[in-house]
């Protein structure tokens, strides 16, 4: 088991979280429900900015790229975010306004679950992560069958050293989807640093049958 990089969730959050611009404009009530696919949303949101590369609407897609676990997906578009937003002085700006912006959707209409997504992040970025643990937890109960739900409240579960609970998240996540390799690996570090290495062997084993993640993890190569 070689392990030249570290990744507990740098795949998923170092990608999602280090770039942030405003939130977007309202969108479909599709995206706003638990137990619904938010894939329909993609061909709307590419449209769109294929005609008016708009910041906001970028960020936006990026959440359902996340949601849906597509996270290669979500990385490149947060790096075409990054050059429209103009750089970290103009994101720290924004970054209250994703958050006042999401809290404002959220009173609106409680199930708005990618206001809840946009408010978890951007909080997490400025520093908060209270927010984004209170929002996990209400949208993995509004919406329970989404593995990468879990795998967002496992790793907050995972920065307060709270083992149990990191473990049974990304447990739950690998069950609900057994195709992710990110969601094995993150099991399979949390299963290694508690100790269980037979069961971490497995994880990490599964996790590298995505070559894309193995070359990331052992060599550097980003996506």
């Amino acid at each position: 088991m070689t392990r030249t990089r570290s990744l507990s969730l740098a795949v998923i959050l170092i990608a999602l979280l280090s770039l942030v611009v405003a939130a977007a404009p309202p969108a479909p009530a599709l995206a706003q429900q638990g137990g619904q696919s938010w894939k329909p949303l993609i061909p709307q949101f590419k449209a769109k900015l294929s005609s008016h590369p708009d910041p906001e609407l970028a960020f936006q897609l990026s959440m359902v790229y996340a949601h849906e676990g597509m996270l290669i997906d979500g990385w490149h578009i947060l790096k075409q975010v990054d050059q429209l937003v103009g750089g970290e002085s103009h994101r720290l700006a924004l970054e209250q306004k994703i958050i006042a912006d999401a809290t404002a959707d959220i009173k609106r209409n409680p199930h708005n679950l990618l206001a809840r997504y946009e408010l978890a992040f951007a909080s997490w970025v400025a520093g908060d992560h209270t927010v984004p643990f209170e929002q996990f937890l209400e949208i993995t109960r509004q919406d329970p069958s989404n593995a990468m739900n879990h795998g967002y409240l496992g790793y907050i579960y995972s920065t307060h050293n709270d083992a149990k609970d990191t473990v049974a998240q990304w447990e739950e996540s690998v069950r609900l989807d057994p195709s992710n390799s990110v969601l094995h690996y993150m099991l399979g570090s949390a299963y290694y640093r508690t100790g269980r290495t037979r069961d971490a062997a497995v994880q990490f084993n599964l996790a590298y049958r995505d070559r894309t993640l193995y070359n990331y993890i052992t060599r550097g190569e980003e996506p």
